[in-house]
């Protein structure tokens, strides 16, 4: 796991972001605006896909700029639109804190003086769309000023250059970034590094030619001196010069040329001459060249902007879209170690902020460094802003992985006890017409227990602030009935059978089970417990007695065969299954006797429950079960209810052709 931040100190960062009319964030009326305080660490989005999440790192660095110097403007679509209308205006406004003394004197006319006695440096960006004049397109006129809503001076070179971001591109071309050219991004690096920058004068002496220098400006006039002595090259220098230059020369004007490394020598020169490449992979010469993967390039290129972030005294920000980009699950989590160790005395702290679609570095990643974007809100997970007790950020810390970590990604999420549910419920959902993969809902499988950890991640610390996204947590009863007293001579621990509750007693225990996660104030979230016993037992009490029968008799074969079943195994188990559900179809027995009946074997471990739950899967698949109302109608209550409010459609009515409305 990564720390949410490791060796702070007090160093430059940005406290918070602001957005108004900006992309999807509006004004505050029909669309939110943009107001997000940032982790000093670490600050990972995560989100669905159009949640606002580029948008959000568009922001900062429309307001900051970045350090490759790249071209950043605004167009007409960046501004926002509401309806049909589209703004006029924009405000983008970014709060930098913790400035250093130094930092602080060198930009004092633009600094804000807080209440509390300290300084931030704010930077207020507007924009505005200007009115067609003839065919011309529109012009948009932007100004940046320092202080709360622009009210301060006009913002400087001195101010720019202190608070350049990086910024790392989604599906970037690391290998081209770091190849040699004018302006090359390993040129910018070199040459903003302390060390190298002190390179820039020559400690050549072309009286003492053999003396080697200890500047790289001083090498490069060593090497050009030595190059131009050397035999081959004085040699084809002079045939050009004697044989061909003179006789095209005029009487006092005489040609001559001479033979050099291309450019002059100074600095910059030499630093775009350079380029950053990986060693080969082991077994392969050094001196080979030998092409490497786009993953391994990227986690080159990240490294050495870190270098220079890190080294730096301005602001040490770090803008990252989908590091996963090329990047397999493993080498991710080893570029998440890169970009999270802690740096030395003479470093700096870097501020990252990140945006992914990895369930990967989501599950490494602590939940307090994130924050969920969900239609262009945001929604930080800090202790301050959840309900999440310290104990649950332990527990899920634990336990979260990259399976689970689906549930951040998530339209909707359904939160089980165990694989059946697991298994079973997304085959259920597609065949009633609420399909969970239409929906954008997720599964998480949390086992036998900890549901109330994971709900507590969509519950709001503000009272009225919600997450709109629905979650559902899933239990079975485990009170068990008392039909099933043939084969259950003894409850397990802290269950009983139905008749031990005395009035009101049982409906006390479902109650706690309810009120440990849901809160009044949080409809999105709700408890959805098991009506009768568990999924199983209640399945074949509802209504779907037969589909339980035949998959439990299909377990009962698998696991008798080492859970390795032909098809003709298959096909000999349903047969016998169909005979046999016969037979106990003559007997007309009430739903609670025949549900004891068709849950024996997996109570008695005859069967298992994940294998039982596939089998049902397939065979609901099959459509001879029903489909959409009908088969909606012969659901437990409670699985019935659960799926509604996962899918928005608890108000739902069934059409005259039978589909869900």
């Amino acid at each position: 796991m990564w720390p949410i931040a490791a060796h702070l100190g007090d160093h430059m960062y940005l406290h918070s972001i602001y957005a108004k009319n900006f992309r999807a964030f509006g004004d505050g009326t029909l669309s939110p605006v943009l107001n997000w305080e940032l982790n000093k660490g670490m600050n990972i989005l995560i989100g669905e896909n159009d949640a606002g999440k580029s948008a959000i790192i568009d922001a900062i660095r429309q307001v900051l700029w970045t350090t490759s110097f790249e071209a950043v403007r605004l167009f007409e679509h960046d501004f926002h639109v509401d309806s049909e209308s589209r703004t006029e205006d924009l405000i983008i406004e970014a709060t930098l804190k913790d400035l250093s003394p130094e930092q602080e004197a060198a930009i004092l006319e633009w600094l804000t003086y807080e209440k509390d006695g300290s300084r931030s440096l704010i930077l207020n960006l507007q924009a505005k769309r200007q009115p067609p004049q003839g065919k011309r397109r529109r012009r948009i006129h932007t100004i940046v000023r320092a202080g709360k809503n622009g009210t301060g001076p006009e913002i400087g070179s001195a101010v720019r250059e202190l608070v350049r971001t990086t910024y790392l591109r989604p599906l970037r071309d690391a290998e081209a970034e770091l190849r040699p050219g004018r302006q090359s991004r390993l040129s910018q690096i070199l040459g903003a590094h302390s060390l190298v920058s002190e390179q820039e004068t020559s400690d050549f002496d072309p009286d003492n030619p053999e003396i080697v220098p200890k500047t790289l400006v001083g090498l490069m006039e060593h090497a050009q001196h030595h190059i131009g002595e050397h035999p081959a090259i004085s040699e084809v220098e002079g045939n050009i010069n004697d044989n061909y230059l003179s006789r095209m020369s005029f009487a006092g004007d005489e040609l001559a040329s001479e033979i050099r490394v291309a450019g002059d020598s100074s600095l910059s020169q030499i630093l775009q001459r350079f380029e950053l490449a990986l060693l080969p992979p082991g077994g392969v010469a050094p001196n080979e060249h030998c092409q490497r993967g786009l993953g391994y390039n990227n986690a080159l290129f990240m490294a050495t902007e870190l270098v220079l972030l890190r080294s730096g005294d301005e602001l040490g920000f770090l803008l990252v879209e989908e590091p996963e980009a090329h990047l397999h699950p493993q080498l991710q989590v080893r570029v998440m170690d890169l970009l999270l160790q802690p740096p030395s005395k003479d470093e700096c702290q870097v501020q990252v902020v990140m945006s992914t679609h990895s369930p990967s570095l989501a599950a490494g990643a602590d939940i307090e460094t994130m924050t969920l974007v969900h239609k262009a809100r945001t929604y930080p997970l800090r202790p301050d802003c959840t309900r999440l007790a310290s104990a649950d950020y332990e527990y899920l810390r634990r336990f979260i992985d990259a399976t689970k970590s689906n549930l951040f990604f998530a339209r909707g999420v359904a939160i089980v006890e165990g694989p059946a549910e697991a298994l079973l419920l997304p085959a259920i959902a597609e065949m009633a017409g609420l399909s969970f993969s239409a929906f954008g809902i997720s599964v998480v499988n949390v086992g036998d227990v900890g549901l109330f950890h994971y709900a507590r991640i969509f519950q709001r610390q503000k009272i009225g602030e919600v997450i709109p996204v629905p979650v559902a947590c899933i239990t079975d009863r485990d009170i068990v009935p008392d039909i099933a007293n043939t084969y259950v001579s003894k409850p397990a621990k802290g269950k009983r059978f139905e008749s031990d509750y005395g009035v009101g007693e049982a409906e006390l225990v479902v109650k706690r089970k309810v009120d440990r996660v849901e809160s009044s104030d949080i409809p999105s979230v709700k408890v959805f417990v098991s009506d009768h016993w568990t999924l199983e037992y209640d399945l074949a009490s509802a209504g779907l007695a037969e589909l339980m029968f035949h998959a439990t008799t299909l377990g009962r074969k698998a696991l008798s065969k080492g859970e390795r079943l032909s098809k003709e195994d298959e096909v000999e188990a349903l047969v016998e299954a169909t005979t046999e559900w016969a037979k106990l179809q003559v007997l007309s027995l009430p739903a609670n006797d025949l549900a004891a009946i068709v849950y024996r074997p997996l109570y008695d471990k005859e069967a298992s429950k994940a294998v039982t739950a596939q089998y049902a899967a397939d065979l609901l698949r099959n459509g001879k079960y029903g489909r959409e109302q009908e088969l909606l109608d012969a659901l437990p209550q409670y699985l019935k209810k659960a799926l509604r409010h996962l899918t928005g459609t608890e108000d739902c009515v069934p059409a005259t052709d039978g589909k869900i409305s």
